[in-house]
């Protein structure tokens, strides 16, 4: 097995295999990742780095094949991996990673005073080829990414008129809840460290899904979730949730929070919607949990959780069929489900792409945990266009809608520009 490990009286790390050691360089969290993400983009490989939600660890995955298209996704079929699925397929496509190789690194502690380093455990080692030319890997290189020419920022004015539309059709009773989005693009020097962006966001939003994916079939995306789409534990459980409402983090702590009658309906929308998955496979054991505040870096959320036992309900199949009943959730679309897709369809100018689809590890120690693809960023050529959306129902003021998508915007913003 290959490991890298830190020699702290000389400063430099010791990468041992089998034949022999190999003294490079001392390497923090960031470089390590800023190496592998060169590296992908230099050997066409599909990679993905993420850290679940109150871990310590981040987890590299990299295909050197460069991932493959899925037509039609069943979970139990596939290899273990990490799955991206777009809001909508067509244009972008259902695509999954394979796990050729696996590392780790812990942020549990930090890094040695004396090295600044953190330490890698490979978990599926490279050949001695790959691990060559990941620990050679030059700067990524942004200006091969795609420019984002055709897609400009959401006006205010657009997106209030969106939402005015979509009070009008919930008061005619066409659908009781719609989710439209905007994109907001700021330009970039292409001198980010995505790296350091990484770090920082698993350092500020320790409850998210914080995940960076790359490949020449899906582009660069970077995110910090706070929303599970399913948790699938092989033969032990199968879990869900209802998010919705937001509001900013005030100084009354989380106990104290005091949710609108709009915001408790959206959420009651949603968890609504999970219950009526369940009956539509005839599934009444669950154990329903919530809702109650959670906070996702300096935003709060109504969130409830729904836990399914598998070994008593002997569904082996239960985790692709809710993925096919849940997709997309009221949480990014609204409810009824299909006319709210057609407002969207209509009314929106931009494609969401893999904005408000789901991605995550799949069969990985017997764990497959999915989570919607929100507080989401492609990183372009010279430009980011981050993505964000709010639940509209008929208590919805569209002013106070756009400044809560101006907030998610900001969730990273903040990390890559500091802004």
């Amino acid at each position: 097995m290959r490991k890298s490990y830190y020699n702290g009286s000389s400063q430099e790390i010791i990468l041992e295999n089998a034949a022999q050691d190999i003294k490079q360089i001392k390497l923090t969290a960031e470089t390590h990742l800023n190496k592998f993400i060169a590296f992908a983009q230099q050997n066409g490989a599909a990679l993905a780095i993420y850290r679940l939600p109150n871990e310590s660890k981040l987890q590299i995955l990299c295909d050197l094949s460069g991932g493959k298209n899925i037509d039609e996704l069943n979970l139990e079929d596939l290899s273990p991996g990490f799955l991206l699925h777009p809001f909508k397929t067509g244009l972008d496509k259902i695509v999954h990673f394979e796990a050729e190789i696996l590392a780790e690194i812990s942020l549990e502690s930090e890094p040695n005073e004396i090295t600044e380093a953190h330490s890698l455990e490979w978990k599926k080692t490279p050949s001695e080829e790959v691990g060559s030319k990941i620990d050679h890997a030059k700067e990524f290189d942004f200006s091969l990414l795609e420019k984002n020419e055709n897609h400009h920022s959401t006006l205010a004015s657009d997106y209030i008129a969106m939402v005015e539309k979509g009070i009008q059709l919930i008061k005619r009773e066409e659908f009781y809840k719609v989710v439209p989005s905007k994109i907001k693009n700021i330009e970039s020097n292409n001198e980010i460290s995505l790296g350091q962006a990484f770090v920082n966001a698993c350092k500020q939003y320790s409850n998210a899904f914080v995940n960076l994916t790359f490949s020449t079939k899906t582009g660069l995306w970077f995110g910090a979730s706070p929303e599970t789409l399913i948790e699938d534990k092989k033969g032990e459980y199968f879990k869900t949730m209802a998010l919705a409402g937001t509001q900013s983090k005030s100084e009354k702590s989380i106990a104290e929070t005091t949710w609108t009658q709009k915001e408790i309906e959206e959420q009651a929308y949603v968890s609504r919607y999970i219950i009526n998955c369940f009956k539509k496979i005839r599934l009444r054991d669950f154990d329903e949990i919530g809702p109650k505040t959670i906070q996702a870096g300096n935003l709060l959320h109504l969130k409830t959780t729904f836990k399914v036992h598998t070994q008593s309900v002997n569904f082996p199949e239960l985790g692709s069929v809710m993925l096919k009943l849940l997709h997309p959730t009221s949480a990014v679309c609204g409810m009824p489900k299909e006319p709210a897709i057609n407002f969207i369809s209509e009314h929106e100018k931009h494609q969401r792409s893999y904005f408000s689809g789901f991605m995550g590890p799949v069969h990985l120690d017997g764990l497959s945990h999915l989570f919607v693809n929100l507080r989401c960023c492609q990183i372009n050529n010279q430009t980011v266009t981050f993505y964000a959306g709010a639940g509209i129902t008929e208590d919805s003021k569209a002013e106070k809608e756009w400044e809560e998508t101006e907030m998610k915007c900001k969730v990273l913003s903040k990390i890559i520009f500091g802004i």
